[in-house]
């Protein structure tokens, strides 16, 4: 379970003390853990326009590029050393020649120094290899590291906390008549569910049981919605 507790630091960002862990929500769709460093996020899903536009759809172009100048933000905000990934990094298998893999190389040259660990999920089961062609530390299991096990599968694990990714959560609020809808990190008894860091992905709306906590990911700023539900 999921408690804030108060840190006027920075007012964009929401601390919140699971399983007697510090964590940071942030704008911007991620998580930060101070006491190993890591900046946490799920479901990226690089390359899907891409997969649209080969089968005829047409869709924007620049989700990757905009995905990526985010993902730098994070990075420089919370000096993160580690990046996890928790799911679905790629959509779909790559080919060589796509754009995104290059805006990825070049993103990764200039953040040489962060380690990118990504536990795979259902879309990334046929681009795991080339994930050391990208600079990435592949994980075909969930990865423990206490209090939490980093999984992509939302599922409770006796081995601890579980933070994962893959239903892309999001949550309408209603008032005045008007209906707002924001990806969130949905916190649960035994696991937490994080939203979907791409940009061009769709969303999941959740039912939160009593004592959950649901926090709204904006651009700005990561608001506690539990009460709303």
């Amino acid at each position: 379970m999921a408690e804030a507790y108060s840190d006027t630091a920075d007012a964009t960002v929401l601390p919140v003390t699971v399983a007697g862990e510090h964590l940071e929500l942030r704008p911007g769709r991620a998580a930060y853990w101070p006491r190993r460093q890591m900046l946490l996020l799920a479901d990226p899903h690089f390359g899907k326009a891409g997969v649209f536009r080969r089968q005829g759809i047409p869709v924007p172009r620049g989700t990757t590029g905009g995905d990526l100048q985010r993902l730098s933000w994070l990075l420089e905000r919370t000096g993160a050393r580690q990046l996890m990934v928790l799911g679905d990094f790629f959509h779909a298998a790559p080919s060589a020649a796509e754009p995104w893999l290059r805006e990825w190389s070049a993103w990764r040259e200039l953040h040489g120094g962060v380690e990118v660990h990504v536990v795979a999920g259902n879309h990334d089961r046929h681009a795991a290899p080339r994930a050391a062609d990208l600079g990435i530390q592949w994980h075909h299991d969930a990865r423990v590291l206490a209090p939490f096990v980093l999984a992509h599968a939302p599922e409770p694990d006796p081995r601890g906390y579980v933070l994962a990714g893959h239903l892309h959560p999001v949550f309408t609020l209603r008032g005045g008549g008007d209906r707002l809808r924001f990806p969130v990190f949905w916190f649960g008894e035994k696991v937490a569910v994080f939203p979907a860091f791409g940009a061009f992905t769709g969303g999941y709306g959740v039912a939160p049981a009593p004592g959950d906590r649901v926090f709204a990911a904006g651009e700005t700023a990561v608001v506690d919605c539990t009460s709303q539900r």
